[in-house]
């Protein structure tokens, strides 16, 4: 049960709890003691000042052979103020042939220290230990006065152990109010706990899916809340949803990779076939051939692609670092489809001179220009045009090559870029976008599509002139 994280979670909130308590119970209890010092010593010094006059008021009437007051032990004064009298000085009644005065036997105990003698009004806190008494006393002093002289002082004190130990009267009391608010903070902190636990629990249990295979949950409900538990559960159903996605591009790659080798694959078996079984006339042999080859190299362009685009997105594709002349290198790629141009009586326009220098990878520049020049002609009409120019600006030089073509829907614009991508009557592997792409984030550029339907694509490769990028080696 202790390994449930809702019980160890109660259990911790109760323990702080607890601590928490014990700790205001221990500063509660100091602080007690000494507001309950302070008080005893202001009611101690007003009491000794009534205990002082009292024993001056008797001196004198006993001096002067007048009437004497009621006699008042000490025992009387300890009940009536709860204190102890003690007393310094000469015996204050001494005794006389007329027979004991009633005070001599008030039973004051007389400390064994000297005190110095307070003046008239004078009071005094003191700690003290009386002779054959183990215990320490807090008192307060002030001095019986005759006349203008002060004759002795009397002190009235308690324990200071009763003053520090009053709070246990109501530790009881304490202790069983302490037991029920920790027992209702128990309560509250399991229930805290299990709110916390319970969208921990449901994420558990869906990752637990996840794991073996089930993509289809989604822990994300009209009651996620907005703190940091709803912010888990988004950010775990963003990265479910991110996997279902990835899993249905993954079936969706191995299917076209499937597709695109067995088309060849099927042409090559069937013209080997065709000329092992003989039905293939002499004269057409070198064609059968022909086509063969062809679909071989269509083969190896289609595993070239693939394992371009492993490598880039694995980030083991090694690039050059080299002064790259874009003029020459974007005229080399207009060369290419010039004659392609001509037979799909398609306008190229190549405003290619005077383009800047950079540094970067040519032949990967050009492989991505050729793409690109590729693409566009694959989905350009006839009489419709091509344009390939580019663009200089605060260290970056765009290349730009747009189409006359059908243009791209704008839901469709960012997945263009994912391998084996197709529109209808495209032709070609599907990686030529993909791969451009991850080449130009190799290259520290970017790779852009801005296109409207039925006004044409036009696609942006931004370079740095200066070659800054993460896959240069330094």
């Amino acid at each position: 049960m202790l390994r449930s994280l809702r019980t160890r979670l109660a259990l911790l909130f109760a323990g702080m709890l607890l601590i928490a308590a014990v700790i205001a119970a221990a500063a509660s209890i100091r602080l007690y003691q000494s507001y309950n010092r302070a008080q005893t010593a202001k009611e101690l010094r007003g009491q000794v000042v009534g205990v002082a006059d009292y024993y001056a008021s008797a001196t004198k009437a006993f001096t002067r052979g007048g009437q004497q007051p009621a006699p008042v032990t000490a025992d009387q004064f300890n009940t009536a103020t709860g204190a102890h009298v003690y007393y310094q000085g000469p015996r204050l009644f001494p005794s006389s042939a007329k027979g004991p005065p009633p005070l001599t036997a008030a039973g004051i105990r007389h400390l064994p220290f000297r005190w110095t003698t307070l003046g008239r009004g004078v009071t005094k806190v003191i700690k003290f230990t009386p002779r054959g008494d183990p215990r320490t006393f807090i008192g307060a002093a002030a001095p019986v006065v005759l006349g203008n002289q002060a004759i002795g002082v009397v002190f009235l004190a308690k324990p200071l152990n009763d003053v520090n130990n009053a709070w246990r009267g109501v530790a009881a009391r304490l202790a069983l109010g302490t037991g029920v608010g920790l027992l209702v903070a128990f309560i509250l902190a399991t229930f805290v706990a299990r709110r916390i636990t319970k969208p921990l629990k449901v994420v558990g249990e869906a990752a637990d899916r996840v794991a073996r295979g089930d993509l289809e949950v989604n822990v994300v409900t009209a009651r996620t809340p907005d703190d940091e538990l709803g912010t888990l559960a988004k950010r775990f159903q963003g990265m479910v949803d991110r996997l279902r996605e990835l899993d249905e591009l993954e079936r969706n790659f191995l299917m076209r990779v499937t597709h695109e080798l067995r088309t060849p694959i099927t042409a090559i078996s069937g013209h080997v076939q065709a000329v092992t079984e003989g039905v293939v006339d002499p004269e057409d042999l070198d064609a059968s051939l022909g086509a063969v080859s062809e679909e071989v190299r269509r083969i190896g362009r289609l595993v070239d692609d693939l394992l371009d685009l492993t490598r880039l997105e694995a980030h083991q594709f090694r690039l050059l670092r080299e002064e790259v002349g874009l003029e020459a290198l974007l005229e080399q790629a207009a060369g290419s489809f010039r004659e392609k141009a001509r037979n799909n009586e398609i306008e190229f326009d190549a405003l290619t001179a005077g383009a800047p220098s950079v540094i970067s990878d040519g032949d990967r520049v050009l492989q991505i220009v050729s793409n690109l020049l590729d693409n566009a002609f694959r989905w350009t009409p006839r009489k419709g045009t091509v344009t390939l120019s580019y663009a200089s600006a605060n260290g970056t030089t765009a290349i730009h090559i747009s189409d006359t073509g059908p243009g791209i829907p704008t839901a469709d614009q960012e997945s263009v870029f994912h391998p084996f991508y197709s529109r209808r009557g495209e032709g070609g592997t599907g990686l030529g976008l993909s791969i451009g792409r991850e080449l130009a984030h190799a290259l520290g550029g970017r790779l852009t599509v801005d296109s409207e339907p039925g006004q044409g694509t036009t696609f942006t490769l931004s370079l740095p002139s200066d070659g800054s990028h993460p896959g240069y080696p330094r």
